[in-house]
């Protein structure tokens, strides 16, 4: 049987000794470029398990009706608003997830506040140029800092904020008061966190009901020294009312690890911004957090095939199991 692993781009995968537990049961073919449409299905047509590094590739209607010998996609990560669920369900393809990469991206999140309140970014620029500049920090000790969203990664950060002794509000759509109790973090109104909050980072999944969760008049009500992280989908924020509100300093700064289109744009007019922080979509990608992909990714396929007890299916009630070998 045949083992397809996609994208790893960064060669973490092939170069992880967690593949010889594949290799002593299938054939596995490694890819690490990003192939036209023509060679990706050429390469996974004939696969009995794909193996995809997190949303890089998507699984449109036409792709997966390409797949004659698909009985498993084991996906790393948890999303998988690249699947087309539906035709999966309707073709019975299994599709198998992993815990997401909360951890990592609770450490970034920590980093860029880190970052923006001791100005380490402008400061070691100046040094290396011979400055020796007189800077005040912005202490964390006090501060509040709003978390839209109370999720793993919300729940990271509301931890390691609260150790800085900061104080920490929350709003999400789906945040009951019984749930920010439960962390010892207040719950509030969207309004009122943004009008408070320091620091507000946005931790949501991007559904429809959180495309666009902030806006113009939402960037008018921060306070004019806050701090924006947005670690989750570009899309979450109005990116281009953001870029207004940073160019004409309604708010401080912005944090920004997902963009609306990736990757950003040469002329983008945040490339051009001195109150920024941008990073190119690294939230999850920590030696760490690929080996726990590859790892959990692993155990799925054997459970499934080797064990006969198929394990982190997300679709398992949707579809019928195929034959496993």
């Amino acid at each position: 049987m045949k083992v397809v692993i996609l994208d790893d781009w960064e060669k973490s995968f092939a170069e992880n000794p967690e593949i010889e537990r594949l290799r002593q049961h299938f054939q596995v073919e490694i890819y690490h470029d990003k192939p036209s449409q023509d060679v990706l299905l050429s390469r996974i047509e004939q696969a009995d398990v794909i193996l995809p590094i997190r949303e890089r590739t998507r699984f449109s209607k036409d792709v997966l009706q390409h797949l004659k010998n698909i009985k498993l996609i084991a996906q790393t990560g948890a999303g998988l608003a690249h699947i087309d669920m539906d035709v999966a369900n309707r073709l019975n393809i299994p599709v198998a997830a992993t815990p997401g990469g909360s951890a990592a991206v609770v450490e970034l999140i920590i980093g860029m506040m880190i970052n923006h309140s001791r100005n380490l970014l402008l400061l070691h620029k100046q040094m290396k140029q011979g400055l020796w500049a007189e800077s005040v920090g912005l202490g964390l000790e006090n501060k509040t800092i709003g978390i839209i969203g109370l999720g793993k990664i919300g729940s990271g950060v509301a931890k390691i904020a609260k150790a800085f002794n900061m104080n920490v509000i929350a709003w999400g759509p789906r945040l009951t008061e019984e749930r920010a109790r439960a962390q010892s973090v207040e719950s509030s109104e969207l309004e009122d966190l943004l009008q408070r909050s320091h620091f507000v980072v946005i931790t949501v999944r991007l559904v429809p009901e959180t495309k666009h969760i902030l806006s113009e008049k939402h960037y008018k009500l921060m306070r004019k020294d806050a701090f924006l992280i947005n670690t989750s989908r570009g899309e979450v924020v109005d990116e281009a009312s953001l870029v207004r509100a940073l160019e004409e300093n309604w708010i401080g700064g912005a944090g920004l690890d997902v963009f609306n289109h990736e990757p950003i744009d040469q002329n983008h007019p945040l490339l051009k911004l001195n109150n920024v922080i941008l990073t190119p979509h690294i939230g999850w990608k920590t030696d760490n957090m690929f080996h726990q992909f590859l790892s959990v990714s692993i155990d799925n396929i054997l459970s499934y095939f080797i064990q006969g007890k198929p394990e982190r299916i997300v679709n398992l009630e949707k579809i019928q199991l195929k034959a496993r070998q």
